[in-house]
């Protein structure tokens, strides 16, 4: 099973309808304001999720006689992403893409970003995808073919302050066994040379594809 996650962050409508697109058969979740969203965009969703405050009530009622819907609390210890997020990861899918995870509000963008570790942790592919990047959490090896990349720039970040032993092969500038830290800039913005790159590391870290 693969599940979009909306989310109620910056999206533009076109890679909104493209990723539903490539997905193919889907199970679909608008969150919060995403719900809108997909409404909006006549995009068939299973259920939405959220305390919607940040839509206006006839909005809230529009979304509630249009879907199945999961009410929140205002007050609670998770954002509607994350609760959304959770409702997918217990559905066991192959997959999770979300979208409207990033945008003005810095402190969902990063919240959003660190949650990808859960899946991980469960063996589910996750990521987060806007106009310009596609961003994941890894440990271990990882390979990007060079024809299947989301952009032209991969960037290397610590999960936490800093990973250690880290390894590049198949890029501009490769690395061997070298211990980053979130400090400095060592691995933002390299390029794939060969069809198949290769990173390792024994730590959390986050990766993102980026597009110029």
């Amino acid at each position: 099973m693969k599940i979009l996650i909306v989310a109620g962050g910056e999206l533009d409508n076109e890679l909104l309808k493209e990723t539903v697109r490539e997905m193919g058969e889907t199970f679909v979740i608008g969150a919060d304001r995403g719900a809108l969203r997909l409404i909006q965009n006549n995009i068939k969703m299973d259920i939405a999720i959220g305390d919607f405050d940040s839509v206006e009530a006839e909005e809230k009622e529009m979304i509630l006689s249009a879907v199945e819907s999961e009410v929140l609390q205002s007050e609670k210890d998770d954002t509607d992403t994350e609760h959304a997020f959770r409702y997918a990861l217990g559905k066991q899918p192959e997959e999770i893409v979300l979208l409207g995870c990033t945008g003005r509000r810095m402190d969902h963008s990063l919240s959003c970003i660190g949650m990808l570790r859960q899946a991980l942790e469960k063996g589910v592919s996750a990521y987060i995808v806007d106009t310009y990047n596609r961003i994941s959490i890894c440990k271990g090896i990882v390979q990007i073919k060079k024809e299947e990349q989301y952009g032209k720039f991969i960037s290397i970040l610590p999960y936490g302050s800093s990973a250690k032993g880290v390894t590049m092969k198949g890029f501009k500038y490769e690395i061997e066994n070298v211990d980053i830290d979130a400090a400095y800039s060592l691995t933002v913005s390299n390029e794939i040379t060969e069809p198949v790159a290769t990173i390792s590391c024994d730590d959390y870290y986050i990766l993102l594809e980026t597009r110029d």
